[in-house]
């Protein structure tokens, strides 16, 4: 079991349960339906029986601290708490007397906390919003008119899309190209003042792709082609 943590909350698959839980919470669910997506999600956590006291645990403590707590669950937890079923599990993992202790004690510590209402629901937090980008191009006219650039978007570190944008020196600009695929292979090159020239790898999944793009009367035509 590596280094033994006596805590409800030390325990990979209880932060997986609660983690979650708050996840759903944190970004509007209400607790009835976040709990019923948590059981669905996790169904092989709750039936296995390596994993369903400390899948309990967490559920119980997510639903206790946002006043959701369903009395089939505590009575489930209470079960396996004054039965010493989880204790017994640790007793046959190698735990020794002194862990078995401190088990105990914590869970009794918990039991006692969860079967008393808590007076106020914790408070949502809002999600975390961070938008990065990872630049793939950036290329002027040779009259520094207008300006080519090629970005991968993330949003908390996770890949959106990949997009092409047009700007014009003087104020203008406009998105000209968008594909799904991260990593993907894309240059361009500037044919002339009035000409681009966008190579790219077969198969791409295009959600936009313009042939030309305007501002002020100025015209630029795009080309595409795959490598």
């Amino acid at each position: 079991m590596g280094a033994w943590s006596t805590e409800i909350k030390g325990n990979d698959t209880t932060m997986d349960i609660y983690s979650n839980f708050f996840d759903k919470y944190n970004n509007g669910g209400n607790q009835v339906w976040v709990s019923n997506e948590i059981k669905a999600e996790f169904a092989d956590y709750f039936s296995d029986s390596d994993d369903r006291n400390n899948s309990l645990f967490g559920l119980a403590l997510a639903q206790w601290e946002t006043k959701s707590l369903e009395p089939e669950i505590l009575k489930e937890v209470k079960e396996i708490i004054d039965n010493e079923t989880d204790l017994k599990m640790w007793k046959e993992l190698g735990a020794d007397e002194k862990t078995i202790q401190e088990r105990k004690s914590e869970l009794q510590d918990f039991l006692k906390l969860i079967s008393a209402e808590k007076p106020k629901a914790k408070r949502r937090v809002r999600p975390k919003f961070e938008f990065t980008t990872n630049e793939l191009i950036r290329i002027s006219t040779a009259d520094r008119t207008k300006e080519f650039r090629v970005n991968e978007e993330f949003t908390n570190g996770k890949y959106i899309h990949t997009s092409g944008i047009m700007e014009w020196n003087s104020g203008g600009g406009a998105g000209i190209m968008y594909f799904n695929g991260e990593g993907k292979k894309v240059s361009a090159k500037w044919i002339d003042n009035s000409n681009l020239e966008i190579i790219h790898e077969p198969n791409l999944t295009f959600v936009k792709k313009e042939s030309d793009s305007f501002f002020c009367g100025d015209q630029v035509k795009i080309e595409y082609k795959t490598e």
